[in-house]
């Protein structure tokens, strides 16, 4: 008898705890999650910019269990002329600092992975696939939250230097969340400095068309 109370007590601890960690996202974090979870289109940008290719930028929360220590995102960009086909796929370990700055890891899939067409499938996305089929890039986001319900930030000065094509030393890597609009601005250097690839007037601006839960 004594044994089946302590297996109970035990059993209840442990449901606790996995409450707990679910409950673990701040409001802040939750925030944030909500801003960059969704489908996204620059079609508004593209409609006026010559050297802006229409685009898609969609991102989607896996692995809700791991909440404990922040949360994850698969994302990926496909250009609307490409049969859907995505031209960059990552996953973003989010993380709070403190109330008001935040700590993207980014990994880059070994190898293909399940795509934007797989993602209204009744099976979960991400099902089988573990972060030991990830290999971490060389270029952490740290971001600031601007108002309560925007953040802004990017990589550090000088430190990026994954992805680079043959002439750029490193890269420069600057993001807008707010709940309708993501920017995202990237831009390559050589080593006296100058641009070599990116858009020197700005970022390409993608409106939210689709929100994920």
């Amino acid at each position: 008898m004594n044994k089946f109370k302590v297996a109970i007590v035990l059993l209840c601890f442990i449901l606790i705890g996995r409450n707990l960690s679910a409950q673990k996202l701040s409001k802040e974090l939750k925030q944030l999650r909500e801003n960059v979870s969704g489908r996204f289109t620059n079609e508004d940008q593209a409609r006026f910019s010559l050297d802006t290719k229409p685009e898609s930028f969609v991102m989607k929360q896996i692995w809700a269990e791991k909440e404990d220590d922040g949360f994850w995102l698969y994302g990926e960009r496909f250009r609307t002329d490409s049969t859907n086909l995505p031209h960059q796929q990552f996953v973003w370990h989010v993380k709070q600092a403190d109330q008001n700055r935040y700590f993207i890891e980014v990994f880059e899939p070994k190898t293909s992975i399940p795509s934007v067409t797989d993602w209204k499938s009744k099976m979960p996305l991400f099902a089988g696939v573990s972060d030991t089929m990830l290999v971490k890039v060389s270029c952490p986001l740290y971001i600031v939250r601007k108002t309560m319900i925007e953040f802004t930030g990017g990589t550090k000065a000088n430190t990026c230097v994954a992805g680079l094509p043959a002439n750029a030393v490193y890269k420069s890597i600057e993001l807008y969340f707010s709940e309708s609009t993501l920017m995202f601005w990237e831009r390559g250097y050589n080593t006296a400095g100058k641009l070599v690839f990116g858009s020197d007037k700005g970022g390409t601006v993608f409106r939210k068309t689709e929100q994920f839960k």
